[in-house]
């Protein structure tokens, strides 16, 4: 367990490389931090509005209607109504994963008409008018005919066939969704900069830049500050071990996204099965698991080696934070947006994050909690 122990002087190397690839990410295209611009800037405090909202991610799928009221004010006037994701039990086909998705909303009653938010969780290049192209599946996903394909216009198109007419879509990733839906919520409370995080089934982080820190940009935002989606999971950090090796070694995608196996919920059981052998223990049942071995029997070796996994995994997203915070010149107050079934489902995970921020970060940095964050967002998206 001695090799899952970080000292703060490793984070700090965590923290500039990750800084130093985020910098790559903004100024080229293809390299380790994708850093993906989504032409979307902070919503404005005024912003009013109604909005269907579509939010499909890991494991499920999720619609809505959502009424945004200025001010920081917003309602979920329908749902959510949700499902399993299509495309995660076997292969599937584009127009049957689109169509899924579609007979979900058309359940909504009265959002024909309105602008659609689909808050799509998977790495995607944004276009200026509002579209975004899949790049690669990742979380398990198996649907033929979308990668390298508009996603927002196949889901119009396939709610269309559901007689759901929808005059513009504005497609963005739950990471970039929770960024955007916080600043809605929380613009009032005295943050000037603020970070998308997730550490669930998977993790990343999104946050807003200066189109001047961008330069890969060759067409400009209408906002000086754009939403930038980092896709950080594929970060691969020093001071990763043997064990981080092997599992990659053993992954279906190996030297790819190694933050997010060091970190995320469906990669932690697997962490820990290399470190202690339990009897009967099933890593594909999920990281609550860890939670309660640690928590349940702190001084057996199983106890103790959860709590090594579980603790560096909030070390290493606390020193990504601190590597994006850097990178806010000049802010004096950052708000952190942090959404997952890890992060909020383990009592003692945010404690950890908030302890070595503290030591990575000189500033003062929360972190906040709003609930359907990721609808929220989508809807601001939309009505932008």
């Amino acid at each position: 367990m001695d090799s899952l122990s970080l000292s703060i002087e490793q984070l700090r190397d965590v923290r500039d490389t990750l800084q130093a690839r985020v910098l790559d990410g903004l100024a080229e295209n293809g390299r380790e931090i994708k850093a993906l611009p989504t032409f979307l800037g902070p919503p404005e405090p005024e912003i009013t509005g109604r909005a269907v909202v579509v939010d499909i991610g890991g494991s499920n799928v999720r619609a809505a209607l959502v009424d945004l009221q200025g001010d920081g004010k917003f309602e979920v006037l329908g749902g959510p109504i949700h499902d399993e994701a299509p495309g995660r039990e076997g292969p599937l086909d584009a127009e049957g994963f689109f169509d899924a998705q579609a007979r979900l909303v058309a359940r909504l009653p009265g959002v024909s008409g309105l602008p659609l938010g689909y808050c799509f969780s998977y790495p995607a290049r944004n276009s200026p008018d509002g579209d975004a192209t899949l790049i690669h599946w990742t979380k398990g996903m198996h649907v033929t005919g979308v990668e390298g394909t508009r996603v927002g216009k196949a889901l119009v198109d396939a709610l269309a066939r559901h007689d759901v007419a929808v005059p513009t879509v504005r497609v963005l990733n739950d990471t970039v969704a929770s960024l955007l839906g916080g600043t809605a919520g929380f613009a009032h409370e005295g943050y000037d900069r603020f970070i998308g995080l997730i550490v669930g089934t998977g993790t990343n982080m999104a946050g807003f830049f200066r189109q001047a820190q961008i330069p890969k940009l060759d067409v400009e935002g209408p906002h000086d500050l754009m939403a930038v989606n980092l896709e950080s999971g594929n970060y691969r950090p020093p001071h990763l071990c043997a064990i981080d090796d092997a599992l990659d070694a053993e992954s279906d995608n190996p030297g790819l996204q190694r933050l997010e196996k060091a970190v995320s919920g469906s990669y932690l059981p697997f962490v820990f099965q290399k470190v202690c052998a339990v009897p009967g223990f099933d890593p594909h049942k999920g990281s609550a698991q860890l939670v309660q071995m640690r928590d349940s029997r702190p001084d057996s070796p199983e106890g103790r080696a959860a709590a090594a996994v579980l603790r560096r995994s909030a070390q290493l997203t606390a020193a990504g934070l601190a590597g994006v915070g850097t990178l806010y010149h000049g802010a004096e107050k950052i708000g952190i947006l942090a959404e997952g079934t890890l992060f909020w489902g383990d009592q003692k995970y945010a404690d950890h994050v908030r302890e070595i921020l503290r030591e990575l970060l000189d500033v003062p940095a929360d972190l906040l909690r709003l609930q359907n964050v990721n609808l929220i967002g989508a809807g601001a998206a939309a009505l932008t």
